[in-house]
C-alpha cells in the first residue's frame, strides 16, 4: 500500500476508528486484527496484498497476541495519525485511567519491512523482526506541472511521498491535477486494474473494477488473496500427501514376490529334511542338489540353529509369505485408488498466472463471463466445483461444453434466448473458446470441443472426479480465448 492511498483509506474509516475501544488483537501468520468495541480492523502485511481495512463484522480463525492485548486492552482511540503521505498510520491510545505514557498502535506499510509495532513511551514492541522509519519526502502537492513533465519515473519515486512505480508511470501532467485535487479533499472512485500483482488505480483511464471506496476495495483485496493463500496452502498439503502415498507404495512393492520367490522357501526346507547328513549345525550355508530342476542350490542358514530348526524357519517363512502377498497387493492397490483420487482433486486446478480482474466483484464459486447478449458463461474451478456447477448449478437447458481429449474445466451456457430455442452459433462458439482455455489444450489452435444440453448428461460414477458421460454430443472446432 502507497502512502497516498493509505492517506485515502484513512480519510474514510478515520471517523470510526476515533472513540473506539480496543478489546483485543489477533494474528494469523501476516493477518494481524484489532478488535475494536464497534467492529475489527483487518490488516494484511503480506508483501503481495498489502492493506487494511475497518468492517463490522468479527475475524474468525485468529490466534490472540495476548502479549500486545495486555497494553492496549480497553484503551481508546483519541486519534489516528499519519506524518504527510509516509505509509505509516499511528493510532493513538488513551488509557482507561490517566497516565504519563504515551501509547500507540503502529502499522507500518513499507514494502521491505512491513510491521505491526505497540510503543509505550520510548520502548517499542514489534510483531515482526525488522522496522524500519524513514524521512518524509516531499509532498505531491508541492509539484507543479513543469516540475512533473521534467522528471523520470525513478526521480519521481525519489523525491515524491506516498507514490509507487504504477502510479509514477501514470503520474503526467494531466494526472497530477487530478491527484492533488483528491489529496485535498475531492472524492473518489479507485479502480483494481489486477490482483496478481495488485495494481490499484485513481485515474480513469486505466481499466478495472471501480469501488465506491478504499475500504471496500481493500476488503475486496485481502478476501481475494487470503482465499488464494487458502488454495494454494490445500494444494501444498494435497501435493505432500500424493507425496508420502507413492513413498509408502515403494516401500510396500519392494516387498512383493513372485510365486517362484515363494515357493524357493518352502524347496529349500525340504532340501533340509532331506539332505541331513550334509547340513551341520554350524554352518552358514550349504549347497545342493534340487531334484525339481537338477540345479544344486546354495541354501543358507542360521550357524545357531539345528538343521530341522532351519528348516523350520524356511517353512515359517514360506506360509508367511503365501498368506502376505495378497494381503500386500491388496493394501498396495488401495493406497494406489488414494493416489489417484488424490491427483485426480488437483487436475483441474488452474496454474497460477497474473490474474487481471474481469468482471465480478463477489468471489464465487465458479468463474462468470457476461456476453454482451445478456447470456451468462459458468467456468468450474476444480473437480468439486466441475461437479457442483453442472449437476447442481446447471439447468436441463443449459449447454455444458468440454475440450475433448483432454483435462479442463467444466463450462456451462446459459443462454438469453426465449425458451425451447438454441443459442447463436457465434455464443456457441465463444463457450466453446472459453472451455478450451480453460483445458490443458490452451495453447494449441483449432481445440475440438463437445457440447450438449444439461439434459443429456450423467455422472461417471467409475471416473475420476468431474467425469460425465455424454448421451448426445456435438463437436466444435476453436480457438482457445476469453471474451473481450
Amino acid at each position: 500500500m502507497n502512502g497516498i492511498y493509505l492517506y485515502l483509506l484513512l480519510r474514510e474509516v478515520r471517523t470510526g476508528l476515533v472513540g473506539s475501544y480496543v478489546e483485543d488483537v489477533r494474528r494469523d501468520g501476516r493477518m494481524i486484527v484489532v478488535v475494536f468495541s464497534e467492529g475489527s480492523l483487518i490488516i494484511s502485511l503480506y508483501p503481495g496484498a498489502m492493506g487494511m481495512y475497518f468492517t463490522k463484522d468479527t475475524a474468525g480463525g485468529y490466534e490472540p497476541l495476548k502479549a500486545v492485548t495486555d497494553i492496549v486492552k480497553g484503551c481508546r482511540v483519541v486519534d489516528v495519525v499519519q506524518d504527510g503521505f509516509v505509509p505509516v498510520m499511528r493510532m493513538v491510545l488513551q488509557k482507561p485511567f490517566p497516565g504519563n505514557e504515551r501509547i500507540e498502535i503502529i502499522v507500518s506499510f513499507y514494502h521491505e519491512a512491513p510491521n505491526f509495532s505497540i510503543r509505550v513511551g520510548s520502548r517499542q514492541k514489534n510483531v515482526f523482526t525488522r522496522f524500519v522509519e524513514k524521512k518524509a519526502k516531499s509532498s505531491v502537492c508541492d509539484f507543479t506541472d513543469g516540475d512533473i513533465a521534467s522528471m523520470s519515473v525513478d526521480d519521481m519515486l525519489k523525491n515524491i511521498e506516498g507514490i509507487d512505480a504504477k502510479m509514477a508511470k501514470s503520474l503526467d501532467v494531466e494526472n497530477l491535477k487530478v491527484l492533488q485535487e483528491i489529496v485535498r479533499g475531492e472524492s473518489v472512485s479507485p479502480r483494481l486494474v489486477s490482483l496478481q500483482p495488485l495494481w490499484i488505480s485513481i485515474f480513469q483511464d486505466d481499466q478495472g473494477i471501480e469501488f465506491s471506496g478504499f475500504n471496500k476495495i481493500f476488503e475486496h483485496v485481502i478476501a481475494q488473496f487470503l482465499e488464494e493463500l487458502r488454495n494454494k496452502r490445500v494444494e501444498q498439503d494435497r501435493r505432500l500427501q500424493v507425496k508420502r502415498l507413492k513413498r509408502r507404495v515403494t516401500r510396500l512393492q519392494k516387498k512383493l514376490l513372485t510365486k517362484e520367490e515363494i515357493d524357493f522357501f518352502r524347496e529349500c526346507g525340504e532340501l533340509i529334511l532331506a539332505n541331513m547328513v550334509e547340513v551341520k549345525k554350524g554352518h552358514s550355508s550349504v549347497d545342493l542338489l534340487s531334484p525339481y530342476t537338477q540345479r544344486r542350490i546354495v541354501v543358507k542358514l542360521d550357524p545357531r540353529l539345528t538343521p530341522q530348526a532351519n528348516a523350520q524357519k524356511y517353512f515359517l517363512r514360506y506360509k508367511k509369505e503365501k498368506r502376505g502377498q495378497p494381503l500386500l497387493r491388496e493394501q498396495i492397490a488401495r493406497l494406489e485408488k488414494e493416489i489417484s483420487a488424490a491427483e485426480g482433486a488437483g487436475e483441474l486446478a488452474q496454474p497460477a498466472k497474473k490474474a487481471v480482474v474481469r468482471k465480478v466483484e463477489k468471489r464465487e464459486p465458479f468463474h462468470k463471463f457476461k456476453l454482451d447478449s445478456g447470456s451468462v458463461v459458468f467456468v468450474g474451478k476444480s473437480a468439486k466445483s466441475n461437479d457442483q456447477l453442472t449437476f447442481q448449478q446447471a439447468r436441463s437447458n443449459d449447454y455444458f461444453f468440454h475440450a475433448r481429449g483432454v483435462e479442463g474445466a467444466h463450462t456451462i451456457l446459459r443462454a438469453n434466448v426465449p425458451k425451447g430455442q438454441r443459442p447463436g452459433k457465434d455464443e456457441i462458439k465463444l463457450a466453446a473458446a472459453i472451455a478450451a482455455y480453460f483445458s490443458k489444450a490452451k495453447t494449441q489452435k483449432k481445440v475440438p470441443v463437445s457440447f450438449t444440453q444439461r439434459k443429456y448428461l450423467k455422472k461417471d460414477k467409475k471416473g475420476k472426479p468431474g467425469s460425465v458421460i455424454m448421451m448426445r454430443e456435438e463437436v466444435i472446432f476453436v480457438d482457445p480465448a476469453l471474451p473481450t
